[in-house]
């Protein structure tokens, strides 16, 4: 029994997901993408769509295909998206977000060379068939001609998902893992600033969650325990370098992004606990032909100090649930091709593999896993380079499916 509780709650500084990107669901992805693209299922759903609007605005009238750049660029005011979630890590789910698209100012182009993304106010909600649910709200702001985003959030949420360990708890738990639930609260603030008229950016922001934990232990596990529950708060401040020269932010097909990114959790934040982690992201995208493209990503992440078991970087690669493979430190590399056989139809091919080193605490293992799969996009909005399609992605221990809206990579 004190083994157990030696090894999987160590000294009560318990932290669902040491990566508040993922706490928000790629909140700042669905801004760029979901929330102006998804909208169009709900057009379709309409009795509009059989309207002279429909052919007039979502209609291209070059190859008579649907298309929403025009409609998306002059979106404006209430519009609602429906949501779809297909992480294995918390099984399929729904939900609903209202976005308020506000009214862009002008960007004079001959002196700012560049185009940012509309600002955007969303309330959301969803569930998914875990019993996992998150709602709250979010604002993504685009000041002084680009030059600074911000980016906002409060939710609650109440997550249920399960933690692999290695070791002598790995051997008893099995692939069962342990389950756990976290109900709490979360708030985000992000500000990155351009520099001059460049594609580089400097950011900072602060990430704080107050939430319970509970673990479900299951009733054939060979020792006499109770499922621990306990509170815990976690504050965090961070400080990147970007670099962002792709084609567009929505699906991408030529250019570069990087970034550097070094996060603090100490109690001077208002965390329980206090440690380091560095990140590093790394995207190339090269034109092949017309219509075709080939991604290359690469990620590494490292952690030291007090780290609680949950808190150590995992490996995200389509075909792997959050949170199943982790190490002290995490490498990953995938390429993903998408072949255009028609001006508006891709083929899309993926691969990675994904690498983590021994948890001293927990496990001795360095781990090495791979996933891929085969998908297809759609070209939505042509004019803003945005593509959605279906991914279906096989890792070690099973296969799942994905809906891709822009880039699956979300970065």
């Amino acid at each position: 029994m004190g083994l157990l509780f030696k090894l999987v709650i160590p000294a009560k500084k318990c932290l669902f997901f040491s990566n508040p990107h993922y706490l928000r669901i790629n909140m700042y992805k669905s801004l760029k993408t979901g929330l102006a693209s998804v909208l169009i299922t709900c057009v379709l759903w309409s009795p509009l769509a059989f309207s002279s609007w429909f052919s007039d605005t979502l209609l291209d009238p070059e190859d008579g295909m649907l298309d929403a750049s025009d409609y998306l660029a002059s979106a404006k005011g209430f519009l609602p998206i429906p949501i779809i979630i297909t992480e294995p890590a918390v099984g399929y789910g729904l939900g609903v977000a209202v976005a308020y698209f506000h009214v862009p100012n002008e960007i004079d182009k001959e002196e700012h060379p560049h185009d940012g993304p509309p600002s955007i106010s969303v309330g959301f909600g969803a569930k998914t068939e875990n019993g996992t649910y998150l709602y709250g709200g979010a604002h993504s702001g685009v000041w002084k001609d680009d030059h600074i985003r911000y980016t906002g959030a409060v939710a609650k949420m109440n997550v249920n998902m399960s933690f692999y360990p290695g070791g002598l708890i790995g051997e008893i738990v099995g692939d069962r893992g342990i389950d756990f639930n976290i109900d709490g609260v979360f708030l985000l603030q992000e500000v990155q600033l351009r520099l001059k008229e460049s594609n580089w950016w400097m950011g900072g922001g602060y990430v704080y969650v107050n939430a319970d934990n509970t673990f479900k232990l299951f009733d054939d596990i060979p020792i006499d325990l109770p499922n621990p529950t306990f509170d815990f708060t976690l504050g965090a401040m961070s400080v990147w370098v970007q670099y962002d020269g792709r084609n567009t932010t929505f699906t991408p097909t030529d250019g570069l992004s990087a970034k550097i990114k070094y996060q603090n959790y100490d109690e001077s934040w208002g965390s329980d606990f206090d440690y380091d982690q560095f990140s590093g992201q790394l995207f190339k995208y090269t034109p092949v032909g017309d219509y075709s493209s080939l991604g290359l990503r690469l990620e590494a992440q490292t952690v030291n100090g007090d780290v609680p078991f949950f808190g150590y970087p995992f490996v995200k690669l389509r075909g792997i649930p959050a949170m199943r493979y982790q190490g002290e430190d995490m490498v990953l590399g995938e390429a993903e091709y998408l072949w255009g056989f028609t001006p508006r139809w891709s083929l899309a091919l993926f691969g990675g593999v994904g690498y983590t080193t021994a948890i001293d605490k927990i496990d001795d293992d360095n781990k090495t896993v791979a996933a891929g799969g085969i998908g297809f996009r759609y070209r939505l909005a042509k004019k803003m380079g945005l593509q959605a399609g279906m991914d279906i992605a096989r890792g070690p221990e099973d296969t799942a499916f994905y809906i891709t809206v822009g880039s699956a990579w979300g970065f």
